[in-house]
Formats: structure tokens, C-alpha cells, sequence
């Protein structure tokens, strides 16, 4: 998610909503292992997000939506849970 909030200091057309897309996917998959609740990531994602860019909480729950759904269809293990 540190990623996503460092977007903060770019200018638009960077980047972020690729950045949250891939943030909101891996924790999806995070959730579907049962490793995080889905309120948990959503809830982190629109955080990191607003704090990158504040004016683009609209478009950030689509992309956090849509990362998440995605993400939960595979889900993943931390290596060192294995």
C-alpha cells in the first residue's frame, strides 16, 4: 500500500490507478486465503488511495472493487506461512 500513498507525491497520469489495481488484486488474494478480511482491504485500499488522491474517491472504489473481485479468484500464501 505504500505504493499507492507515493503516487501521492507524483503528478496525475502516473501511474496510480494501475498501482491500486495491482495493490487491490494481491490483497483480494490475501482475503480469499483467508489471510485478511474483505472489509480489512477495502478499507486500507481507500486509504491509501485517498491519501495519494483525495478528489478520486469515486473512480479509487471502482478500481478497489473490481482489484479485489479479481484477486479473490486465486487465492495466496505468504512464503514464510507455507
Amino acid at each position: 500500500l505504500e505504493a499507492v500513498v507515493d503516487c501521492g507525491r507524483l503528478p496525475e497520469g502516473t501511474g496510480w490507478s494501475s498501482v491500486l489495481n495491482r495493490a487491490a488484486f494481491t490483497l483480494g488474494g490475501l482475503v480469499a486465503g483467508g489471510h485478511i478480511t474483505e472489509q480489512a482491504a477495502h478499507t486500507a485500499l481507500l486509504d491509501a488511495a485517498l491519501r495519494a488522491r483525495p478528489k478520486k474517491k469515486a473512480v479509487a472504489l471502482g478500481i478497489i472493487r473490481s482489484g479485489l473481485a479479481a484477486g479473490t479468484r486465486r487465492a495466496l500464501h505468504p512464503k514464510d506461512e507455507r
